[in-house]
């Protein structure tokens, strides 16, 4: 028995909404999803690869990632560790605010497939990195 997918989760393993899947199908991009009893759009294993196919994305695995991926290292020294306290945004984009220590807080502006990916979300932990060649002080 093959697993079937959801579009909401068809549509978040190619980073893209759900909405999108389904105007790509109406429009004729992509091949028509069958359907549940409900009438949600399914989609097997082949679905997706044709998916894959038609929009000329590469299937992770063939990607050539056998061993195991290495530890990531970050540049930036400026790192602020706080607590997701808001995340605004319907669109493409995002606004998330994280409380450091001390009460201040600061603010990132992230697409909304990052906070999906981050698996962000109010009361998680998360980093601020700041890299930057400039940073002003005043008094």
């Amino acid at each position: 028995m093959s697993v079937k997918l959801t579009r909401a989760q068809v549509a978040q393993m190619l980073q893209i909404t759900p909405k999108t899947l389904a105007q790509w199908e109406k429009s004729g991009r992509i091949p028509t999803a069958e359907r549940d009893w409900r009438g949600w759009r399914l989609y097997d294993e082949a679905a997706v690869a044709k998916i894959r196919q038609v929009l000329g994305n590469t299937p992770p695995e063939s990607a050539p990632s056998a061993e195991p991926l290495p530890e990531v290292r970050i540049s930036a020294r400026n790192q602020l560790h706080g607590v997701v306290t808001r995340i605004d945004g319907d669109g493409v984009l995002c606004e998330v605010t994280l409380e450091l220590p001390g009460g201040q807080e600061i603010v990132s502006v992230i697409t909304r497939s990052s906070v999906e990916r981050l698996e962000l979300r109010v009361g998680a932990t998360a980093f601020a990195l700041i890299k930057s060649t400039e940073v002003l002080l005043a008094r």
